[in-house]
């Protein structure tokens, strides 16, 4: 078995359950992909990987953006156009792959998806972290 694209840290917790379980799925999610491309799957299959994906992303980003709502985080604006803005583009790498899915476009595929979350996860994300007294990091 090859090594894990992502491994997950506890550094990664912001304390909202709710988004700590949906990161640590989506960690699970893209290391699944990258075994399947590693094992060079049936394109459906990956194909099939790639929605799922996308689709629990989109789903995770209305929940984080209810969350920041919720809460009067005041850095919506900006957070919820760096979703936007990921999905457009992990739409653009996966349509690029489903037409030609050479190992190039494997290869940005995973490197585009390991950036964004781990790089959101560690610096937007923490901005919604919750202390111990249930307070949003935002509001303190």
């Amino acid at each position: 078995m090859t090594q894990p694209l992502l491994e997950w840290k506890d550094d990664y917790l912001i304390g909202v359950e709710s988004l700590d379980f949906e990161h640590r799925d989506l960690f699970a999610r893209i290391n699944e992909l990258h075994q399947r491309l590693v094992r060079c799957e049936d394109k459906a299959l990956i194909e099939e990987a790639l929605a799922g994906i996308h689709s629990r992303m989109a789903a995770h980003f209305a929940l984080e953006e209810k969350f920041m709502r919720d809460t009067g985080f005041p850095n919506y604006a900006r957070h919820k156009k760096e979703h936007v803005r990921f999905l457009d583009n992990i739409v653009e790498v996966i349509e690029e792959f489903v037409n030609d899915p050479g190992l190039g476009y494997a290869d940005t595929l995973l490197a585009e998806l390991r950036h964004w979350i781990i790089n959101h996860v560690l610096t937007s994300d923490q901005e919604l972290s919750v202390k111990a007294d249930g307070q949003s990091s935002s509001s303190s």
